[in-house]
């Protein structure tokens, strides 16, 4: 056990040190595509902006709740998700991998200017179930388990510099530098979040809005081929990046109709809603008052 914390330990800072030194060397990679991609997406509107960084992953947002829930148990450590070693029950997760931050780590973890832009970028996520609004009421679901699309928060995006920035930290500066060629694949680890080895939460999700990013803008018809043919896995995948974008203007026009509605109005509805979950249930209610009675 000494031995596995030891090395643990040592990889560890080994990569603190790694992250800190790709940081005061990234001010000069290669720009492209991210001179473009930015362009386009300054150039959408503010909701735009967070249809373009919407998805529809069930995987990623329960693998994400179960980071959550380990920060919560066990406080602040790091994850290496290993998708190619799924669970043996269902829903088939991939394996995560925690370790918990200490000494050194810990203290950074609490003072880095990149801690400060994880928390803007953690408090900024929002999620739903993409299927709501589709089957009707009885339909609609309360369990964590059921939660399956991801957004942003508008503040998050209605300033593009300031987002840039908050990406930048997070991702060592590595946020939309070079080509990507595993975009197209079920699982994408960017380049600059393998170099972090163990790395937060708020890289594993700015590692997600950068792969959305990217398929949105090649699905808007950014990067223009470039000469190359795409695979079918990518058009596949930009394919569900306009889809996931259809979800969030549908998620949105409930939520807008919702708040257009008088105070009144809402209170209609939901008693409505309330009276007709509530309708299986008399029979059973029945049932135990009869019980009762005979126990008297």
């Amino acid at each position: 056990m000494a031995h596995h914390q030891l090395i643990d330990s040592l990889t560890s800072h080994i990569s603190l040190y790694h992250s800190h030194s790709q940081s005061s060397q990234s001010s000069n990679p290669n720009p492209n595509p991210r001179s473009q991609i930015l362009k386009w997406f300054s150039s959408l509107s503010l909701h735009h902006r967070q249809s373009a960084l919407t998805l529809v992953d069930s995987t990623f947002v329960q693998t994400l709740l179960r980071m959550i829930s380990k920060l919560r148990s066990n406080g602040h450590g790091s994850f290496i998700v290993l998708p190619d070693l799924p669970s043996t029950n269902p829903p088939f997760l991939p394996t995560l991998c925690f370790k918990r931050s200490r000494g050194l780590l810990a203290r950074a973890a609490v003072s880095a200017d990149s801690a400060v832009s994880g928390r803007v970028l953690y408090d900024s996520a929002r999620l739903f179930e993409s299927a709501e609004g589709n089957e009707g009421a009885a339909a609609c679901s309360c369990s964590a388990a059921c939660l399956d699309a991801f957004t942003v928060a508008e503040n998050l995006v209605e300033d593009v510099d300031r987002f840039v920035d908050v990406m930048d930290r997070i991702s060592n500066g590595g946020f939309l530098r070079g080509e990507e060629n595993e975009i197209g694949n079920d699982w994408v680890e960017l380049n600059w979040l393998k170099a972090m080895g163990y790395y937060g939460i708020e890289a594993f999700l700015a590692n997600r809005i950068e792969v959305a990013m990217r398929l949105a803008w090649l699905n808007s018809g950014g990067g223009g081929g470039g000469g190359r043919k795409r695979g079918v896995k990518l058009k596949e995948k930009m394919n569900l990046a306009g889809i996931a974008a259809n979800v969030f203007w549908r998620k949105k026009g409930c939520v807008d109709w919702w708040g257009n509605l008088y105070a009144v109005t809402r209170k209609r509805v939901l008693t409505t809603i309330l009276s007709k979950a509530a309708k299986p249930l008399v029979p059973s209610i029945w049932e135990l008052q009869k019980k009762l009675l005979i126990l008297v």
